[in-house]
């Protein structure tokens, strides 16, 4: 697994080089795929013999096509691909939700109480820092359920002899908080967005790899 995971570090550092600047046009979207297409590589070349390797594998597919719908945004601006984007990466943490709640016995109720605080955090963020959500606020809000949902499931496997997931969830929360300014905030200075869109690839990235790991 070594090899596969210098490989896919190298590609993130190349699309690190191509974010936000001359060069996004014309190969962020191709890096992208190659970096998402790696981790579902990664999971079957080390976990084809897993008996859980299915239920990993329709959760990060549904990453990949987010990250695909993502690029694509990312690049051309449409408004459409963002919402089919959210919709992808909804089903996507859904999945990996699904994956931890069948390998553990109990699963606490907080758990989906609990993200209901996610949404008024969203709200809270859109009104503070004038995110420019538009028609998309109620998929972000439904999506920020989800995500949070995830999360807590994560850090109570985390608690629970799963180190991994728990550090895999958080880190998905905190490149799911950077698309929120990514994406609907106006930002002044192009590097303070390069900034913010180096964190996300790299939290998103490390978090599906440690999940993957996990498995």
């Amino acid at each position: 697994m070594i090899l596969e995971t210098l490989i896919y570090v190298a590609l993130l550092i190349a699309l690190f080089f191509v974010c936000d600047n001359s060069l996004s046009r014309k190969y962020y979207v191709p890096l992208k795929m190659l970096c998402s297409a790696s981790f579902l590589v990664i999971l079957w070349v080390n976990q084809m013999l897993s008996e859980k390797l299915w239920l990993m594998f329709w959760a990060l597919l549904a990453c990949f096509v987010g990250d695909l719908l993502m690029a694509f945004y990312n690049t051309y601006r449409n408004k459409r691909v963002i919402a089919l984007g959210i919709i992808a990466f909804m089903l996507g943490h859904v999945g990996l939700l699904n994956y931890m709640c069948r390998i553990t016995d109990f699963t606490n109720v907080l758990v989906y109480i609990l993200p209901v605080l996610g949404c008024g955090i969203v709200l809270i963020l859109k009104k503070a820092c004038h995110l420019h959500m538009g028609s998309l606020l109620v998929p972000c809000l439904i999506y920020a359920y989800f995500v949070s949902t995830m999360t807590l499931k994560a850090v109570e496997c985390g608690l629970n002899g799963m180190p991994l997931i728990g550090v895999a969830g958080v880190l998905t929360l905190v490149s799911d908080l950077t698309i929120l300014f990514l994406y609907f905030y106006h930002f002044k200075d192009v590097k303070n967005k390069r900034l913010v869109h180096w964190l996300n690839l790299g939290t998103y990235y490390l978090a599906i790899l440690l999940f993957v790991y996990s498995l």
